[in-house]
């Protein structure tokens, strides 16, 4: 694996989860949005993450990790029945549990850190290299 793969592989990975955690705070934000532009409950999303395009593991080869990417952000479910805006108004409330939600955040967050640290490290260790380099 060459010097920039690993960057490329860890700033992929920091891409993938900032948009996991945009979407998430999405979900959190929009939670008792009963009514959308559509007319519909708001309907919770999540990120589908897939391999990089070049992830190439066939027989004979060596594995190239080239990273991850979000492949789609997609709907979950539907929402359930509940009280809307209106006190007596009975319909769609939506499908957003904050507990999930949070759980989710927590672990993209987590994810996130690990791949700026791997960033880092690969960062620091091309720094040595260079500077043995000018002490050669």
């Amino acid at each position: 694996m060459g010097p920039l793969t690993a960057m490329d592989v860890s700033t992929s990975g920091l891409t993938a989860y900032r948009e996991m955690m945009d979407v998430i705070a999405s979900n959190i934000a929009n939670m008792y949005s009963t009514t959308t532009p559509s007319g519909a409950p708001y309907q919770e999303e999540a990120v589908v993450l897939q391999a990089g395009p070049t992830f190439a593991a066939t027989l004979g080869q060596v594995l190239q990790p080239q990273g991850v990417e979000v492949a789609a952000v997609v709907q979950v479910g539907q929402g359930t029945a509940g009280t809307g805006a209106g006190a007596a108004t009975v319909g769609q409330a939506t499908n957003v549990d904050l507990v999930s939600q949070m759980t989710q955040l927590i672990l993209a967050s987590r994810a996130y850190d690990a791949n700026a640290s791997a960033f880092a490290v690969e960062k620091s260790v091309e720094q040595r290299a260079l500077q043995l380099g000018q002490n050669a």
